[in-house]
């Protein structure tokens, strides 16, 4: 985990000027000096450099994130060819299952969706909120359940485990009987825990060497999916296609 004593507080503050106007789905400066507890005068010098740099853009008094971030974004999504064949097999999945698919990575304790299909292409994630945590997310408990207690600790310690929907997991005693469920039936469901009136299952996708790589999910709507669905058929599925792309990755000397 990041050691406190090397933070630069100039920055630490300019990346909640970002985060809290994707919150607020853009925000004047009032706004942002009332969110973060600043004076107007400090956020405007935050926005001022952001604005120079184009991760910010004004339109009358209104501040929206920038299309910097997203060429960002797209650099860090391309930047792999794991990545780029993960795509391919999203796609693969939401054939098989006729339902969404997604692939997802964990980075800082959170889970980021990268590629999702509900059809015959897979695009970059357009989700509002691409920024989930592990423990309300399958990719993320399927990760969890292959750390250590102590690296679990440190991810509950700095994130919380907090309740995004009335199903989420909320306490570490809940948690760690679901991550021990996880490992006896080798996938992990997200039953309505991070999106009200939808059901996922997911696994891992890992290198020979046992380095988790991300993970894979097949998802649909609450109103549809059976428990069959959810416990049976889409683990069925993502047990025949992640070994594929597994195989694929040491075949195409990617891993």
């Amino acid at each position: 985990m990041p050691d406190e004593s090397q933070l630069l507080t100039t920055t630490d503050t300019s990346l909640a000027v970002i985060e809290t106007i994707r919150e607020l789905d853009g925000a004047t400066p009032a706004a942002l000096a009332a969110s973060l507890d600043l004076s107007e005068s400090a956020v405007y010098k935050h926005l001022f450099t952001l604005s120079k740099h184009g991760y910010v853009v004004s339109s009358g008094d209104e501040y929206q994130l920038g299309a910097r971030l997203y060429h960002l974004g797209m650099y860090v999504r391309n930047r792999s060819k794991v990545y780029e064949l993960a795509g391919q097999y999203v796609i693969e999945l939401a054939d098989r299952s006729n339902e969404e698919s997604d692939f997802g990575i964990e980075e800082n304790g959170r889970i980021v969706t990268l590629f999702d299909s509900v059809g015959s292409s897979a695009n970059p994630s357009s989700r509002l909120n691409n920024y989930e945590y592990m423990h309300t997310t399958a990719i993320g408990k399927s990760i969890l359940a292959r750390l250590p207690a102590s690296r679990i600790d440190r991810i509950v310690d700095r994130w919380g485990l907090p309740q995004i929907t009335e199903q989420s997991i909320t306490s570490r005693g809940d948690l760690d009987d679901e991550l021990a469920r996880v490992r006896e039936r080798g996938y992990a469901v997200n039953d309505q825990e991070s999106i009200r009136g939808k059901r996922v299952a997911g696994c891992l996708a890992e290198a020979p060497s046992g380095t988790v790589i991300g993970g894979f999910t097949v998802s649909g709507p609450a109103y549809r999916i059976e428990d069959t669905d959810l416990h049976q058929e889409f683990p069925d599925i993502l047990h025949r296609v992640v070994p594929e792309f597994e195989a694929a990755l040491e075949s195409q000397g990617l891993v």
